[in-house]
């Protein structure tokens, strides 16, 4: 946390003297001061769309989780539907999602619902490629006691393979955890008057870039805690791990 701290002061301080020395606009780059002062003047009206982002965010990652494993076990339990499915998981990460986004705001409206389906869109695919990848990795001599021990298959996945692959999966968690605010924020890009991305449109309009930089800053803050709230639950839920 010391050290991020550094970092961050750091990069202000930067952020600072580029101001000074090249004597920008603020509409070209506001000061660290000026952003700061945005942030308090608007801080309940930023507080207020934070929490749609938030809320957006949090709904993105956990069906992200739900729907990475549940196609990461399909994959995992047979080469046929690995053939069948792999296609359609990269097809859906090749196309870019400033392309869909359009397109799915028209189908789910303008409300939170597009929001989440984009950013689903984004965090499934590491979370089932993670998932996958480590249960397939599991050692065959793990295997082959359980069932020299008589376990069914259901055992052999729930008692050998799931506690083994647990690491995989909150490694994707953790990569979606850093990509479910770019769903949220692109969905809101394209349509809503709700969530900072929203409101960074809003406010550059108007040209009050101050504003922006507040909204992305405060994202970057949201980003940044849930990474690591993340982690720390995944950190102790695999305990055996250390």
């Amino acid at each position: 946390m010391f050290r991020a701290f550094i970092t961050f002061t750091i990069i202000v301080l930067i952020w600072h003297v580029i101001c000074l020395i090249f004597d920008l606009p603020s509409f070209i780059l506001p000061s660290p001061k000026l952003v700061a002062i945005a942030l308090f003047n608007n801080f309940f009206e930023i507080l207020n769309h934070s929490s749609i982002t938030l809320l957006e965010i949090i709904l993105s990652l956990l069906f992200g989780i739900i729907i990475g494993s549940f196609f990461a076990i399909l994959i995992s339990v047979s080469e046929t539907l690995k053939r069948w499915i792999m296609p359609i998981l990269l097809a859906s990460q090749s196309i870019p999602v400033f392309a869909l986004a359009p397109i799915l705001v028209l189908w789910f409206g303008y409300g939170i619902s597009s929001k989440i389906v984009i950013g689903t869109i984004i965090v499934f695919f590491p979370i089932a490629s993670n998932f996958s990848d480590a249960l397939n990795k599991i050692p065959r001599e793990f295997i082959h006691a359980g069932q020299t021990l008589g376990f069914s298959k259901l055992q052999i996945f729930s008692l050998i393979k799931l506690p083994n692959a647990l690491p995989g999966l909150f490694s994707g968690i953790r990569v979606g955890a850093c990509f479910a605010p770019i769903g949220a924020v692109v969905g809101e890009w394209i349509g809503g008057s709700q969530g900072l991305g929203s409101y960074m449109i809003y406010s550059n309009a108007r040209l009050q870039i101050d504003n922006m930089f507040a909204a992305l800053f405060v994202l970057i803050i949201i980003t940044i805690s849930l990474y690591h709230i993340i982690d720390l639950i995944l950190k102790k839920s695999i305990w055996w791990e250390k």
